[in-house]
This record gives structure tokens, C-alpha cells and sequence, in this order.
């Protein structure tokens, strides 16, 4: 009884989610099911995805992104109930050029028992300041929650 109440703390519950982040950033998929829901939903631009959809999403992702260790930053994190919010940062550079990329994102995830069963998030690229439309080889991305 203990373990299970200590599972639905805020604390735990924001715990939940920054191993999600740490399993995204390392591109370790085998290790979804301890932290996300064999009944997960995730809502994206793209539209609803199941776990198997997540699990590609972050093959995707990372064919086409460099991430290291720390390329996610938590930047604030909020829970009310079995929701936890939170806004991220992400420094990552593009597989192909090289070059720098710096996202932000918003999620909303349900965390029940440990495990997150339902998330809506989105992603969004950020230009440099100073950025001109023909100053980078990256491509104008939009939300990159409807790629992958």
C-alpha cells in the first residue's frame, strides 16, 4: 500500500515522465513498457498513436535527429490530479548536416500506477535569432508533432 501511494505523488508522477525523456533521449525502446501503459494513447498534430506507433516515432525521431544525454531540458513541470505537465527544451542537431536544432515542447500526460496511459504533446522548432528563411539548410518544420 505504501509503494502504491508513493507511486501517485506528484514527485513520483513528475519521476514518471523524466524517465520517459531519459528513454527518448537514449533511443531506448525496449524500455517503454516500464514507464508507459500497454493501453497507451498518445494525441499528436499527426493524429492518435498506440505504444507500438510511440516506439517508431522514436526510431524516427532519432534517424533523423542527433540526441545526446542531456539534449532535453525540463523547464517546468506541473501535476494536478494524474495529469503532469511539462514544457521541455531539446538541443539536438540534424543526423544529415549536422546542424544545431533547438525544440520546444509541451506535453500533458496521465500518469496512473506508474505508468503514463494517455499523452497529448507537440513540438515545435525554434530559429535562431537573426534567422532569415535562406540563412539555414534546415527545412522550414512547422509542428513536429506530425512527423514520425
Amino acid at each position: 500500500m505504501a509503494d502504491e501511494v508513493a507511486n501517485e505523488s506528484p514527485e513520483a508522477k513528475k519521476a514518471v515522465f523524466r524517465s520517459l525523456v531519459d528513454i527518448y533521449a537514449r533511443g531506448s525502446v525496449e524500455d517503454l513498457e516500464k514507464f508507459v501503459a500497454p493501453d497507451y494513447v498518445g494525441h499528436t498534430a499527426a493524429g492518435k498513436r498506440d505504444l507500438a506507433e510511440f516506439r517508431n516515432s522514436i526510431i524516427n525521431f532519432h534517424a533523423i535527429f542527433d540526441y545526446s544525454p542531456d539534449s532535453f531540458v525540463i523547464e517546468d513541470q506541473f501535476v494536478e490530479g494524474d495529469k503532469v505537465a511539462t514544457r521541455m527544451t531539446a538541443h539536438v542537431r540534424m543526423r544529415e548536416t549536422g546542424e544545431p536544432v533547438t525544440m520546444l515542447g509541451i506535453n500533458l500526460a496521465v500518469i496512473r500506477n506508474g505508468k503514463i496511459h494517455e499523452e497529448w504533446n507537440t513540438w515545435e522548432i525554434l530559429k535562431p535569432s537573426g534567422h532569415s528563411e535562406s540563412a539555414s539548410a534546415s527545412p522550414d518544420l512547422g509542428s513536429l508533432s506530425t512527423w514520425g
